[in-house]
């Protein structure tokens, strides 16, 4: 029970001199708001909502607030916090530069992921504390000293409430988009529309209706996933037939 009252002693005192920043994030070209853009600040991080609002505490007098969002130019803003309590973040889209002039319609999936990765390797690798980041064995006091070690309170708190944090949520986003493209490169319109021969609104509901999981679409072979939407075209022809009768 000290060392819990302890821990929110030191969370208060961590919070008493802090400053919130909000603002809004816009695409520089259309003004709509963007949703799910990264922000950070020296040591701390947000996403922006689904209106693209954002609010992001700081500590510091003076800091830079980064923003990174795929398909976006990294957008970078000194601030003060105590003047810059109200930012509004346009983003302007990154231009592609291609090394060869042959186009083609399909995209490299795996060039993508291993491009999104690369970009965002700082979220894709963030991960929880681990005991020894918790507990560090010391042989000078230090902050709760406990049977010869030494917790470190900051670590404690954020291994505690890793699950809740923004960057364990974006990371979640990040690898979510990653499968998700995985599986339309494998379960594509153009593979659905040759084999069963539906089109616009019939090809939309029984691709969504019969889109295949993550884990269950890494099992497929390419001539799995033939037999999967031939045997599904017919159930899905089937239940159409029941619905107009």
């Amino acid at each position: 029970m000290r060392y819990l009252l302890l821990l929110l002693v030191i969370s208060a005192g961590l919070n008493a001199n802090s400053q919130t920043i909000s603002g809004i994030v816009t695409d520089g070209k259309t003004g709509q708001r963007i949703s799910g853009a990264w922000i950070t600040l020296a040591k701390a991080s947000t996403i922006s909502g689904l209106q693209g609002e954002f609010a992001i505490k700081t500590n510091n007098t003076a800091d830079t607030i980064h923003v990174k969002m795929q398909g976006y130019k990294l957008y970078v803003l000194p601030i003060n916090p105590s003047i810059n309590k109200n930012v509004l973040i346009t983003l302007d889209e990154a231009i592609i530069e291609l090394n060869v002039v042959h186009v083609t319609g399909k995209r490299d999936r795996v060039k993508d992921s291993l491009n999104n990765r690369k970009m965002f390797a700082k979220d894709f690798n963030v991960s929880a504390p681990k005991l020894k980041d918790i507990l560090v064995v010391s042989h000078t006091p230090g902050p709760l000293p406990l049977f010869g070690v030494t917790i470190v309170p900051s670590q404690l708190i954020k291994a505690l409430t890793y699950k809740h944090s923004r960057e364990y949520k974006f990371k979640k986003i990040l690898i979510r988009d990653e499968q998700n493209r995985y599986i339309d490169s494998r379960f594509s319109e153009a593979l659905v529309a040759q084999l069963t021969g539906l089109e616009d609104e019939s090809l939309l509901s029984f691709m969504d209706k019969y889109r295949p999981a993550m884990e269950a679409i890494k099992k497929m072979t390419d001539y799995d996933i033939r037999v999967y939407i031939k045997a599904s075209i017919i159930k899905f022809r089937s239940d159409t037939l029941h619905q107009t009768k």
